[in-house]
């Protein structure tokens, strides 16, 4: 990689207008607050601007990243974008080497919106990131019975969220988008245990498709999450649409990926298999902080307060459980089987893989210190949800967290 330097502010000018209009455009849908529209896109605005005037000169982006910008320059040169991206398939599968072609796509649009620069694709990431926590603060509401008040500093508490503020931020990577799709994959679950099957289809269609072109297994095992957690859960065993829903997107995720794809997946796994007890502490705790390498030490202070929040990781993880809805098995379950997965596929056990999952993460943390500082007597009496979301004895539905 050549030498790169900080960029001229007058180059950050578009981007990071774009990132403040957007934020608070989509801040104020999802939370109406005027103080909070403002406050939160300005701020992750002000970072990307200090970034990529001040600190970039490369440390901290890896080879990946260069790749997916390179090849998204040459799709751009090529035309392609995503209103035509269907008739250039052939070009797009041979440019990404394989069927993840999504994020070379993002590149191409990115840099075709700010130029060909490494800061165009961040900037949409930034804006990814409100979009994440849209999606996840909606799910929260309809699916795990949260308050507005509460739905509102889950959002802000992921916007701020130092470890993906920090990637993000400092790095074109695709798990931004992949974290994006699984915010919006639990709030599909949501709407579909709600009723809104239409609503969930559309989204589901949307989000399966480009998870599965991004990052294939992604969309196998959400579907595998949803199986389990209909099986767990009372109503959804009783209802033949959400069957219908998780046969018919099985059956198309494994018609794309073919027997081959299929088989060629697991021998990758069994090439790369560690014990599994091993790889389940190294990926969740991994880096240590402030003992990382040069490419990595953007992420000690925040694995500072992740290390310091996993009690209440834990904690949330059994109180998201207890929640006893579709959402909340589907959540818990995905999240567990996720960190199974990387538990045994050595590889892939690196921090950057666990970023994708830091909308579920900072759910389980939010929650879990939320109901130990009501438990400690600070905030009125911990919420006390149903044993089932079957409610046909029950004289009302569980009552919102407040």
């Amino acid at each position: 990689m050549a030498e790169v330097f900080p960029f001229p502010l007058v180059d950050l000018i578009g981007p990071a207008l774009f990132i403040l209009v957007s934020g608070i455009v989509l801040t104020w849908v999802a939370t109406r607050s005027v103080l909070l529209s403002l406050f939160l896109p300005l701020a992750k605005a002000t970072v990307f601007v200090v970034y990529f005037a001040a600190f970039f000169d490369g440390t901290w982006t890896f080879l990946d990243d260069w790749t997916y910008l390179e090849k998204g320059q040459l799709l751009l040169d090529q035309g392609v974008s995503t209103t035509n991206f269907f008739t250039h398939l052939p070009l797009l599968f041979s440019t990404a080497g394989g069927k993840h072609f999504v994020y070379h796509l993002f590149n191409a649009d990115a840099a075709r919106l700010f130029g060909p620069a490494y800061y165009a694709p961040v900037a949409l990431n930034i804006v990814l990131t409100f979009v994440a926590a849209g999606f996840m603060a909606g799910a929260a509401k309809a699916g795990l019975h949260f308050s507005r008040r509460l739905a509102v500093g889950l959002f802000a508490s992921l916007v701020l969220y130092p470890d993906l503020v920090a990637w993000s931020t400092v790095m074109n990577g695709k798990d931004t988008l992949v974290m994006t799709g699984t915010a919006i994959a639990v709030y599909v679950i949501s709407q579909a245990e709600s009723g809104r099957y239409r609503r969930a289809v559309i989204l589901g269609v949307v989000v399966g498709f480009v998870l599965f072109f991004n990052r294939f297994y992604t969309p196998l095992m959400m579907l595998a999450a949803f199986g389990l957690a209909m099986l767990l859960s009372s109503s959804g065993r009783r209802s033949p649409w959400l069957w219908l829903f998780v046969t018919v997107g099985g059956a198309g995720v494994l018609g794309v990926l073919g027997t081959r794809g299929l088989t060629d997946a697991l021998n990758l796994l069994l090439q790369d298999f560690v014990n599994p007890i091993y790889g389940f502490f190294r990926y969740l705790l991994t880096p240590i902080p402030f003992n990382t390498t040069e490419h990595y030490d953007f992420l000690d202070l925040p694995q500072v307060l992740y290390w310091a929040l996993m009690p209440f990781l834990v904690y949330g993880v059994y109180r998201v459980w207890r929640r006893a809805t579709l959402t909340a098995r589907f959540t818990v379950i995905y999240f567990l089987l996720m960190v199974a997965l990387y538990a045994m596929f050595a590889e892939l056990q690196g921090p950057r893989h666990r970023y994708q999952l830091d909308g579920l993460i900072v759910l389980f943390q939010f929650l879990g210190f939320l109901s130990v500082f009501r438990q400690l007597g600070m905030g009125g009496g911990a919420e006390k949800p149903p044993a089932s979301n079957d409610y046909s004895g029950m004289a009302s539905p569980p009552r919102r967290l407040d």
